[in-house]
């Protein structure tokens, strides 16, 4: 089949079979709508010195050891976060650089696969912190009597152990049973036992060594917890993975495996560092105000990951948490400015969604991600303010181009049982221009249409925002789009209609009458688009641009939220 494309005048497709030429009327159906998760529920909002926990490592990225490095601030509390997330200190150490690590057999390696040092489980080098230790005999009340003890054995490698409420004093790290058994019959102390931990037990090593400083055995109940700084004279920032952050740490061994590593800090500090980030502290401060208020009001339903037992991840999955090292002047004065307020919509938090630009327009939720989901002020808006910094965006007006193979082969490995792929069009727009949908069309006249984000990430492409051009779409009466011809209906001179088949050869008649051959289909798809991200709620570039106008923060929430309120 040769397929024609012309725009800007009305053509009628015409068959010639049996030297017959019928008049075509075309009759076009979506398929039905995809449904997507809805937005999550809504939470109370929280006091401003209300800590929070950022996971950074977990799951299948938990580590065997993780190292951290005072940068403000010198040595470190040891302890536990309680229900509450306040901090119950257990011990202290005035060391700069500690590790916390499993209790089970890991070895220090000065360059890691991240590129940096660390403790793995691999057998890398002869530092190595066992799982085998000699407990003395006695037990303590606090660290005080602990410490006492520890100097008072005069046993070289002592250290203090918090074993489930009840403090002891042990000495070695060893690998093995027989190597921890012969070195208890040398030390000759009567009363002692060989001893190991939980799958819930950690130890605090001086970084680089076999040093033992502090265990911690809560069991499953309770994680060790560090507050870097042995007092709360300055405020303090760690090194950790190569990043600086406010606060604290949990490092905890869910169902007996590597540490998961959280951050908990003071939620203001974590809004301050989700700036920075998501937006930049080079830009206008009312641009930040607005992102604060959205990541505030973001950060407020805590808890979106439970079974790891923290409220967000540091990844764009939640917002994007690059520790403290990008903040600056602009950064702390708009969440100062800003602290403790939140994006309301009636008595309730707002689903304060945003993304990088739109390309021209914001577009309704229920467009985008459930078809039933229609909140008032997640409505799309036509946007004429990205445009005036266009030139600023990378990669504002992008184009990907797609074969027909490897269409196919993006179908097929979906699941899609699909003959080869001869063409790929945009079956609906929305309101606002933004694509709704995408409908593909195999040889055999198969078709499959994605709605809302379910298109973008099919295709790969930056936004809802596009055109496509090339292949097999045919253009018809009042500019509606066909596929294919076969399968279509014509009407004839004399009122019969008949089903056009497969191997017939369309013509074309011009509005002049003059009667075309169609050029060959192509299987060729090129996308033609702007903007980047979902198009739900507030453009980051949008925010930048209305501030150099001279919005206001809550001016521009207020436009890319319509009828919230900021308190």
């Amino acid at each position: 089949m040769l397929s024609i494309r012309q725009r800007g005048r009305k053509i009628l497709i015409l068959e010639r079979n049996m030297k017959k030429r019928l008049v075509m009327l075309i009759a076009l159906c979506l398929a039905t709508v995809f449904a997507l998760p809805a937005p999550s529920a809504r939470a109370a909002t929280l006091p401003e010195n209300q800590n929070i926990r950022i996971g950074l490592y977990y799951g299948s990225n938990a580590l065997p050891g993780a190292n951290l490095l005072n940068s403000t601030g010198s040595g470190y509390r040891l302890g536990y976060y309680n229900d509450a997330l306040e901090f119950q200190t257990l011990a202290s150490t005035a060391e700069t650089a500690i590790s916390v690590v499993k209790t089970q057999n890991v070895y220090y390696f000065p360059l890691l696969s991240d590129g940096f040092q660390g403790y793995t489980d691999a057998q890398t080098s002869e530092i190595a912190v066992g799982c085998y230790h000699i407990q003395l005999p006695g037990s303590y009340a606090t660290y005080e009597e602990t410490m006492a003890a520890v100097a008072a054995s005069g046993v070289a490698g002592a250290f203090p152990a918090w074993i489930n409420g009840t403090y002891y004093v042990r000495t070695g790290a060893y690998l093995d049973a027989d190597a921890v058994n012969a070195a208890n019959a040398a030390l000759g102390i009567e009363g002692t036992t060989v001893v190991g931990t939980s799958t819930g037990g950690v130890s605090v090593v001086k970084t680089g060594t076999a040093q033992i400083l502090f265990q911690f055995d809560g069991g499953s109940q309770i994680a060790l917890g560090v507050l870097p700084g042995l007092d709360d004279s300055v405020k303090t920032t760690t090194w950790f993975k190569g990043r600086k952050y406010f606060g604290g740490f949990r490092f905890e061994r869910i169902g007996g495996g590597n540490l998961t590593v959280v951050n908990i800090l003071y939620l203001e500090d974590y809004v301050n560092c989700v700036i920075s980030q998501e937006m930049s502290n080079s830009w206008p401060v009312e641009a930040l105000k607005a992102q604060a208020c959205c990541a505030r009001t973001y950060a407020a339903r805590l808890n979106r990951h439970a079974a790891y037992h923290f409220d967000l991840c540091a990844t764009v999955d939640c917002q994007a948490y690059p520790g403290a090292g990008q903040i600056g002047a602009n950064t702390t004065q708009a969440v100062e400015e800003t602290a403790g307020m939140y994006v309301w919509y009636g008595d309730e938090l707002a689903e304060t969604y945003y993304y990088s630009s739109n390309g021209g327009a914001s577009e309704d939720v229920r467009n985008i991600w459930n078809s039933n989901v229609d909140l008032p002020y997640l409505c799309g808006v036509v946007d004429p303010y990205e445009a005036t910094v266009a030139d600023k965006i990378y990669l504002y007006n992008w184009t990907y181009t797609f074969t027909s193979d490897k269409l196919t082969e993006k179908m097929r490995a979906s699941g899609r049982n699909c003959a080869q792929i001869v063409n790929l069009y945009v079956s609906a727009y929305t309101d606002l221009g933004n694509v709704r949908s995408i409908t593909l069309v195999d040889a055999n006249g198969d078709s499959w249409s994605f709605y809302g984000s379910n298109a973008t990430t099919f295709l790969g492409v930056r936004s809802i925002r596009f055109n496509i051009s090339g292949g097999g779409t045919y253009y018809v009466n009042d500019g509606a789009q066909l596929s294919g011809i076969s399968g279509a209906y014509a009407i004839g001179g004399d009122g019969t209609t008949s089903q056009i088949t497969t191997g017939t050869m369309p013509y074309v008649i011009t509005g002049s009458g003059v009667e075309q051959l169609p050029a060959s289909s192509s299987d060729t798809f090129t996308v033609t688009g702007s903007g980047w991200g979902h198009n739900v709620g507030m453009s980051q570039w949008g925010a930048y641009a209305m501030s150099l106008q001279g919005f206001t923060y809550d001016q521009i929430l207020k436009f890319y939220y319509p009828g919230v309120e900021i308190r």
